[in-house]
């Protein structure tokens, strides 16, 4: 019993308003009620009306055409300019029927005669190792008379030689003979075109006979043919 009055007690103590308390609470009660109902009538998120972008596109739409103009405008002009170049330089018109002037880069030409190891290493495919080789051989020949002769240089085969044919040329009156009756048997040897064998015959002919009168009388010597004697007279004279 006596706990149940003391909870009346406690309960009256804090549950009991006077006047004000109670307008107090009447006010709150009001403004609650009020912010339900503006909530339940109000959405919580007013939609915004959309932004209004057309003048922005306008402007961003006649800059793209502002820009495209200007690079149709600054292409022309470098169109232009390069005709203009070509036009002045190479020769070039809007004629269809003047063609443009091509540019052609010279021949190389190297004489077999005169060619030093340095300028026969311009020719495609001749190093300084086979620039030495031709130098050496043209010193034996005594010069060449025909650039086909390069072909007996030790290592040039015809692919090489024609790939280089219309760079060649040679100078005839380089050639240096020798004097068929006073050349030593070792001169005559270290040209190519006069064997051991070849080379003895000579001599003894040359010996039995005093001298050769003509050089025809070559044909005389034995193991000397029609083929051979051309090759030979022309590197062969008779007196200074």
């Amino acid at each position: 019993m006596k706990t149940a009055n003391k909870i009346t007690q406690w309960l009256a103590n804090y549950l009991t308003y006077n006047k004000a308390e109670q307008r107090g609470i009447l006010v709150l009660s009001l403004l609650l009620l009020g912010l339900i109902v503006f909530q339940a009538l109000i959405p919580a998120e007013t939609l915004q009306p959309a932004p209004d972008f057309r003048p922005f596109t306008a402007e961003v739409d006649a800059f793209e055409r502002e820009w495209k103009r200007a690079a149709d405008s600054d292409s022309m002009a470098r169109v232009n300019r390069y005709r203009n170049f070509r036009k002045n330089f190479v020769g070039y018109h809007h004629d269809s029927a003047t063609q443009p002037a091509k540019y052609q880069k010279p021949i190389l030409l190297v004489d077999l005669n005169v060619a030093d190891t340095f300028t026969l290493q311009q020719l495609r495919g001749i190093g300084p190792a086979f620039a030495r080789r031709i130098v050496a051989y043209r010193g034996r020949l005594r010069g060449f008379y025909d650039k086909r002769q390069l072909l007996e240089v030790f290592g040039m085969d015809s692919t090489r030689y024609f790939s280089i044919e219309e760079n060649l040329q040679v100078s005839p009156d380089s050639v240096h003979p020798l004097d068929l009756n006073a050349v030593t048997f070792k001169d005559l040897l270290r040209h190519p075109y006069f064997p051991f064998a070849i080379t003895k015959n000579i001599m003894i002919y040359r010996q039995k006979n005093k001298a050769f009168r003509s050089l025809d009388e070559l044909k005389k010597v034995e193991g000397v043919n029609d083929s051979l004697f051309r090759r030979m007279v022309i590197y062969l004279r008779l007196g200074p």
